[in-house]
C-alpha cells in the first residue's frame, strides 16, 4: 500500500542516437603520376567524398587528332577525371556513376569536332578505369568497385589481401608484346612499327563479347564492368594503380603483391616509380623484360578509410 502522496511509474528518458557528422571517405596516403615514353601522360587517379579512382587513358587511331594541346587519350582521361568529381556524390551508386560517364564522354567527345571518317571501329581515345566506393559498416568498412580493363586494385587488411582487376586485355597485350620483339626498337621510338601495327589490329575487338573492354566515347562499353566487394577494417590500405606501376609486379618481378604493398606503404608511391624506373631504364631496348614501351605511364593512389567522427544526439 502506497502512502499518501507518493508518485507511481518510471520518469521519461531522452533517447540517445549515434549519428555520423559527414560520410566515410578516403585519407590519402600517397599518390604519384609520372609520364612514360609518350609525349603525353594520359593517367590520372583522384577521389572525392566517399570515391576514389583511377584512369588510364590511350589513343591510337588513323587521321588527325580532335585536340592540339593534348593527345585524345590525355583528354579523356582528363574529362573522366572531370565527370567523377562532378557525378560521384556519397549517395550515388556506381552503376548510375557509370551510366552518366558514358553518357557524358560521349557527348563531350562529339563536340569535338565531326568526327573522323577514315577511323574503323574501336579507334579513338579509350581509357581503362577502377572506381571505388566506401561506406561505413558500424566498426567495419564496405569498399564496392568497378573496374574496366587492366587497372589494378589491391586491399590489403591485416594478413588478408586481394586485388581487383579486368584480365580481358591480357591476350591482346601478348600478342602487342610480341609484335613488339619481331622488329628493331629505334632510339627514341615509343612504340615499334610492328607493336603498332598489332595494337591497331587488336582495337577490332575493343568493347566485343570475345574481345576486351575499355571506356570509349564511340562505343557502348558498360557490359564490360567487373563489379567487386569486400568488408574490410578502417586500417586497411588501398592500392590502385595503372598498369605502368603494376610492372614492378607484373613485368619486371621486382615485387609480388604482398611485397608491393608492404613497399608502397613503407616508402610511398613515389619512391616506387624512381624504382621502376632505375629498373626500366636497365633495360632500354626491352630485351630482358618483355614490354611494348620502355617507360608506361605509372600512376598510383594509395588510401585508407577515413571514417565519420560519431555524435551523440539527445531525442
Amino acid at each position: 500500500m502506497k502512502g499518501e502522496g507518493s508518485l507511481s511509474g518510471s520518469a521519461e528518458r531522452p533517447a540517445v542516437s549515434a549519428v555520423p557528422k559527414e560520410s566515410a571517405g578516403w585519407r590519402i596516403l600517397s599518390q604519384v603520376s609520372v609520364k612514360g615514353s609518350a609525349p603525353f601522360n594520359e593517367d590520372m587517379a583522384g577521389s572525392s567524398g566517399s570515391h576514389a579512382w583511377i584512369i588510364d587513358g590511350s589513343a591510337f587511331f588513323s587521321g588527325a587528332s580532335r585536340t592540339e594541346q593534348q593527345s585524345e587519350g590525355a583528354w579523356l582521361a582528363q574529362r573522366v577525371d572531370e565527370i567523377l568529381r562532378s557525378t560521384a556524390r556519397d549517395e550515388a551508386p556506381l552503376s548510375e556513376i557509370a551510366a552518366t560517364l558514358e553518357v557524358a564522354a560521349a557527348r563531350d567527345y562529339a563536340a569535338l569536332g565531326d568526327g573522323q571518317p577514315e577511323r574503323i571501329g574501336g579507334e579513338g581515345p579509350s581509357a581503362v578505369l577502377g572506381l571505388l566506393r566506401l561506406s561505413a559498416m558500424g566498426q567495419s568498412c564496405r569498399i564496392e568497385g568497378v573496374v574496366i580493363g587492366d587497372v589494378s586494385i589491391i586491399i590489403l587488411d591485416g594478413e588478408h589481401m586481394e586485388r581487383w582487376t579486368d584480365a580481358s586485355a591480357g591476350p591482346f597485350e601478348a600478342r602487342t608484346i610480341a609484335a613488339a620483339g619481331t622488329g628493331l626498337r629505334h632510339d627514341g621510338e615509343p612504340i615499334s612499327a610492328p607493336a603498332l601495327a598489332q595494337i591497331h589490329e587488336n582495337r577490332r575487338f575493343l568493347n566485343q563479347p570475345d574481345g576486351y573492354w575499355a571506356v570509349h566515347p564511340g562505343l557502348p562499353w558498360q557490359a564490360g564492368l567487373r563489379s567487386f566487394s569486400a568488408t574490410v577494417s578502417p586500417t586497411a590500405t588501398v592500392l590502385l594503380a595503372s598498369d605502368g606501376f603494376m610492372r614492378l609486379v607484373d613485368v619486371l618481378k621486382r615485387y609480388d603483391e604482398a611485397g608491393l604493398m608492404q613497399a608502397v606503404v613503407r616508402d610511398g608511391a613515389t619512391a616506387l616509380v624512381a624504382e621502376l624506373r632505375r629498373l626500366e631504364n636497365g633495360d632500354p631496348r626491352t630485351e630482358r623484360f618483355n614490354r611494348v614501351k620502355i617507360h608506361d605511364d605509372a600512376t598510383a593512389l594509395v588510401v585508407t578509410p577515413n571514417l565519420p567522427a560519431v555524435e551523440f544526439i539527445q531525442q
